[in-house]
């Protein structure tokens, strides 16, 4: 409980925008799995992008989703090597992970679905869909047709 106060308290749940180039090491380093988005005004996609990920942050609440200003954060544009954006920058456990560099993987298309950078953003790890089954599976293996004594795998020959 005291966990979910304090991720709470630091942003989750929410897309929120970091100005600080300290601050955003300090989080990203800090959080288990982060989603960042480096963007600019002066691009149409990153405002597509930020629709996407304004969705997506309240869904998975284990994650830390934000975005910075590229002007904000030029020591860590260059070490990133941020050249194309958006560029969404994927972090677990402080380490970057993947990268989504403009929309090539997403359709390359400005129409694609939400779904589409959620399927990519889980593939990346840095998003665990929970089931609601998770301790209760749909199905489940039974043994009570076997015969008493005989745990030989089922033959078609015979």
């Amino acid at each position: 409980m005291e966990r979910m106060k304090e991720m709470k308290a630091s942003q989750h749940g929410h897309y929120t925008e970091i100005m600080d180039e300290k601050e955003v090491i300090r989080v990203s380093a800090r959080e288990s799995r982060c989603v960042v988005h480096f963007y600019h005004t002066d691009f149409k996609r990153c405002e597509i992008m930020d629709k996407h990920l304004a969705k997506l942050a309240p869904k998975y609440f284990e994650t830390r989703f934000f975005r910075v200003f590229v002007e904000n954060v030029p020591w860590l544009v260059e070490k990133l090597q941020v050249k194309v954006l958006p560029c969404v920058v994927c972090f677990v456990n402080g380490v970057s992970t993947d990268r989504l560099i403009g929309f090539e993987e997403l359709g390359n298309s400005d129409a694609f679905n939400t779904a589409v950078l959620e399927l990519r953003l889980e593939a990346a790890g840095v998003i665990q869909k929970k089931s609601k089954n998770d301790s209760n599976p749909i199905y489940q293996v039974s043994n009570s047709h076997r015969s008493a004594g005989n745990d030989d795998d089922f033959d078609l020959d015979d």
